[in-house]
């Protein structure tokens, strides 16, 4: 998987060189804002997310605002590719090793100095359905167990994460950056859906779908990284931060 750079007024555009000439000339149209927005489903400080039309084709559009606009993540550009490049050369690379489910990233935008100033990433659009049921999860651990074996994991692994299609789950909302041995970030995995809203309402039981990760060196370190951060005291800061990025603290 080759990824194809191109310049386009104050911006790089990146995509896969396979689709070079239909993604040079929708990412040049984004940056142009020639484009509609569907819908916007989301537009917060720190995140802005649409479905947008160019051509008569939806896509989902994501403005990745926190590595703008958070001091210590902003830094980090200055050596770091960027979420939304990130987000592209992982995502397509997972999709060449096989992870068909994955919802597929078309186009990187970064506009940079010396550090990201903005950045895009354009998605894919899926119509899908929101998981409800026992079934739906079994399959979410299936999948997960697929893209586990890639060495890749998802970092946010909520049901609400995954989206029922006619050809069956489709994963969003994810980097899916690898990690090489240890377990650790896969093992987060699992015990954040453990957490899940609707897999407490059903009472699943995850471990009886996945016992192997118990036997993973990682898990019980993620296991203790979890229990520390859900002490009073690590909730009062983290309640103390919401509150103060709502007064406009970049923190």
């Amino acid at each position: 998987m080759k990824i194809k750079e191109v310049e386009y007024k104050e911006w790089k555009l990146y995509y896969s060189e396979k689709d070079r000439v239909s993604m040079e000339r929708i990412g040049k149209n984004i940056v142009d804002k020639n484009f509609e927005v569907i819908q916007t489903l989301k537009d917060t400080k720190r995140n802005y997310v649409a479905i947008i039309k160019i051509n008569n084709i939806k896509y989902i559009l994501k403005e990745l605002r926190s590595e703008i606009i958070i001091p210590q993540r902003k830094i980090q550009t200055l050596v770091k590719k960027g979420e939304a490049l990130t987000t592209l050369i992982n995502g397509l690379e997972a999709i060449d090793e096989g992870l068909i489910e994955l919802v597929k990233p078309l186009i990187a935008l970064v506009k940079r100095g010396k550090m990201i100033e903005k950045s895009f990433i354009l998605m894919e659009y899926i119509e899908g359905k929101i998981l409800k049921n026992t079934k739906d999860i079994i399959e979410v651990i299936e999948v997960t167990k697929k893209f586990h074996n890639l060495g890749r994991y998802h970092g946010d692994l909520n049901t609400s994460n995954f989206l029922r299609t006619e050809t069956g789950l489709r994963i969003v909302d994810t980097q899916m950056k690898k990690e090489k041995k240890l377990w650790f970030k896969r093992s987060n995995d699992i015990l954040i859906l453990k957490e899940d809203l609707l897999v407490l309402e059903l009472k699943t039981e995850i471990d009886e779908y996945y016992p192997e990760i118990k036997e993973k060196r990682g898990y019980l370190l993620a296991k203790f990284f979890r229990k520390i951060k859900k002490l009073k005291l690590v909730e009062c800061i983290r309640e103390k931060k919401k509150q103060l990025r709502k007064k406009g603290w970049k923190i």
